[in-house]
């Protein structure tokens, strides 16, 4: 994508992994020299090694909106030419690279972090910092929701931190995961909901008007089950982004759970790609929803 659409994306390294692997992602801007004064939106995935979907899916529909680009299709251009767009599609390339490293599905979770007494694995999505170790993680290393010594222990969650920090522009962040058809939003490691209302209301309209589109259920994180130290609660908590976690198709486990196969791609590609355009959109004040009808 990079090489194809050159004019207006360049590839970008983050950071590194525990094992060494690039962190890659794609940064697409009319103009490189302005792209930090106009609004910015992140979109990230592939924090949980088996949930591949949660990787194809931002890669895709970052395809699609470069092809519509090209093709002049008028919403598209002034999204592009207006916004400052940021894709990491891939978290944690170790632990996706270990679960398909055999031939067969592992049903791998974390990081590939080889602990003190030898386990291996941190799950990065319990090991930012705001909240940390508060709930719905643990301290024993054969977890899958350890959550490691300490608050971004991980170079991982670091260099998502020091990318997202340096971006000061970017107002919303979506975090795709698999799989339950949920649209979630702040906070995680607690039942109460955020203390701002204002915020809290910006959540809830643009929660619903996503589920709208994409048929999934919108609700707060901790609806789901009390988890701590997650990206959106650090994202908002620490930098107040407007912050949403998708958990994709499917609904269920009996419907295929994290490996639906690759036939459900372009189903779940298709149905989130007015979600995506809208969140593109709304980084210019995300705030302006609670003046739309």
């Amino acid at each position: 994508l990079a090489t194809d659409y050159s004019q207006i994306v360049r590839l970008i390294t983050i950071g590194k992994t525990v094992e060494g692997r690039d962190i890659v992602g794609l940064h697409i801007s009319k103009d490189f020299t302005q792209s930090a004064t106009k609004p910015g939106v992140i979109f990230m995935g592939g924090h949980h090694a088996r949930e591949h979907l949660s990787v194809e899916t931002p890669l895709r529909l970052t395809k699609k909106l470069l092809e519509r680009y090209q093709a002049g299709d008028s919403e598209v251009v002034a999204l592009v030419d207006n916004r400052d767009i940021h894709i990491i599609p891939a978290v944690n390339p170790d632990g996706l690279e270990y679960d398909v490293s055999s031939g067969n599905y592992r049903s791998w979770r974390k990081n590939r972090r080889k602990n003190p007494d030898g386990v291996y694995g941190v799950d990065l999505n319990r090991n930012y910092g705001f909240g940390w170790g508060t709930g719905g993680s643990s301290d024993d290393t054969y977890s899958d929701v350890y959550m490691g010594p300490a608050p971004f222990s991980e170079p991982e969650t670091q260099a998502i931190k020091n990318y997202v920090e340096a971006n000061k522009n970017i107002t919303i962040l979506l975090s795709f995961h698999t799989f339950s058809k949920l649209v979630l939003y702040p906070w995680g490691h607690t039942y109460d909901p955020i203390s701002d209302n204002q915020a809290q209301r910006v959540h809830e309209l643009m929660a619903k008007k996503m589920a709208g589109w994409n048929g999934y259920t919108p609700e707060q994180s901790s609806d789901l089950y009390i988890a701590s130290g997650d990206t959106t609660d650090w994202s908002y908590g620490e930098l107040k982004i407007i912050s949403f976690t998708f958990e994709l198709d499917p609904g269920q486990f009996l419907g295929g759970g994290f490996y639906p196969g690759a036939g459900i791609i372009e189903e779940v590609v298709n149905k989130n790609w007015k979600p995506y355009l809208y969140l593109i959109d709304h980084s210019d004040n995300p705030y302006r929803v609670l003046n739309e009808k």
